[in-house]
């Protein structure tokens, strides 16, 4: 079996004993929780079985992750915030044996109801985690990132943007969002420390600012959706602190609003298919944000239209990633991997252009994914769950006022329906981020010459 993140905590562990890994807990307080439950995990699981996490305290989170993957087991992180039949169709593809839950920050671990059962197609045992994301016909679709991908991607991010020991990282993001591993792996992977914050910080600029100010982390890491919202709140910054942001593109004016307000600003950026992120760019102007270069050991490759490489400045090509951190594909959609994970390289479905001097710039997507407050979204898949609910003919989703404060989903429906009756129809269905926030019923949608629904006239709308 490949090397583990919990391989390289223990090394650490072993190093430094009484060292803070996350507070309040030394290395060898963690070393000792993680052991208990890999524990009671291995006497019901096997090596390459699914273990589903269901908490949402960064410590507990870290000791169940890395609890999982003492045992041999694959994580899967569980977000609170799923309705019953979305979390089901992630439950029902993955089939944990068992569920890691918490209870006043202590991690639990008992059967689900896929104990005992066929595996099916499980993950092979050299896979980390499977995270799901949003998927365009309206089933989530889990990707497999297997242990070599992880180790490696968190050694790439020591480097760069870079975290070395007795330094700290703010532990904010849910860890059902793939840049939480960052937070809570990379700092006990090399000798740091973790700082959990609580989670009314994700949407609190107020209690965000108070856990910053107390703790001083050395990193923070968020959405540009997020630093909008803190900023609008009014919070003054940290000014020793190197701030990444990610997982939306970062905008010059909001990079000229964070510069002053931090050490260091870092533009992040990579899909859950390269583990985390994959480019990261340090932003000293704002007027010349990019994506900056592949992390160490990864590659970067924009191709034509005709699959012939780009290396001209100014050209647009499809941006695909190799390399450090290439996920192994999804769980049990082999047509899908195949065309998306051609000769081990991810497609990332992301266009970008060299600049002169060798850094990437976002040119956007090929398709009808958005971002919006750091999650992936597939408008495919709200469209898909809008036209199952009974008397809608038909549906479109599109993304309003993006870069801003407000940015939102918009749903646009025909039938015999009321926009009340939808919004409880999607409450059932989908978690809050992938949630339409306006729905207007039309006698019909907006059509193209071509005769394709007009996107473009609902967008501006």
């Amino acid at each position: 079996m490949s090397e583990t993140v919990w391989d390289r905590v223990a090394a650490q562990a072993a190093r430094t004993p009484e060292a803070v890994a996350v507070v309040p807990w030394t290395y060898a307080e963690l070393v000792d929780r993680v052991s208990a439950v890999a524990s009671t995990i291995s006497g019901y699981a096997g090596p390459g079985q699914v273990v589903a996490i269901d908490v949402t305290g960064a410590p507990a989170g870290l000791v169940a992750f890395l609890a999982t993957a003492r045992a041999g087991c694959t994580a899967l992180p569980l977000s609170a915030e799923s309705p019953p039949p979305h979390r089901a169709l992630m439950l029902e593809d993955a089939r944990p044996a068992l569920v890691v839950t918490e209870d006043d920050g202590t991690c639990a671990v008992r059967p689900t109801a896929y104990f005992g059962f066929p595996a099916g197609d499980t993950p092979p045992s050299d896979i980390a985690y499977v995270m799901y994301t949003s998927g365009s016909t309206g089933r989530p679709k889990g990707v497999l990132v297997p242990h070599a991908a992880l180790v490696r991607r968190l050694a790439g991010l020591a480097r760069v943007p870079g975290l070395a020991a007795g330094e700290s990282m703010l532990a904010m993001t849910a860890l059902s969002f793939d840049i939480s591993l960052a937070e809570i792996l990379l700092p006990v992977s090399v000798g740091a420390t973790v700082v959990p914050a609580p989670p009314a910080a994700r949407v609190d600029p107020e209690v965000f600012a108070g856990v910053v100010a107390s703790t001083c982390p050395t990193v923070l890491q968020a959405t540009p959706s997020f630093w909008r919202l803190a900023l609008a709140w009014g919070w003054t910054g940290a000014p020793a602190g190197r701030i990444w942001c990610g997982g939306e593109p970062l905008t010059p004016s909001l990079a000229a609003k964070l510069l002053p307000r931090c050490a260091q600003l870092w533009n992040v950026y990579g899909p859950t298919e390269a583990t985390i992120w994959a480019t990261a760019a340090h932003i000293t102007d704002p007027d010349a944000v990019s994506l900056g270069t592949a992390l160490p050991g990864t590659g970067v490759l924009l191709l034509a239209d005709d699959g012939s490489p780009i290396t001209e400045p100014g050209t647009p090509g499809r941006l695909v990633l190799s390399g450090d951190g290439v996920a192994a594909g999804y769980l049990d959609r082999p047509e899908l991997t195949a065309a998306r994970f051609p000769g081990g390289c991810y497609h990332t479905g992301d266009l970008a252009a060299y600049r002169a001097d060798g850094t990437l710039e976002y040119l956007g997507r090929e398709d009808n994914q958005i971002k919006l407050r750091g999650h992936r979204i597939e408008l495919g898949e709200i469209e898909a769950v809008a036209e199952r609910c009974p008397g809608i003919t038909a549906a479109v989703a599109v993304l309003k006022n993006p870069d801003t404060t407000s940015a939102h989903i918009a749903l646009y429906v025909t039938g015999e329906i009321t926009a009340r009756s939808v919004r409880t129809w999607f409450a059932d269905q989908l978690p809050p981020p992938m949630r339409p926030t306006t729905v207007e019923v039309v006698a019909e949608l907006p059509r193209t010459s071509a005769g394709k629904v007009d996107r473009q006239a609902l967008t501006s709308r």
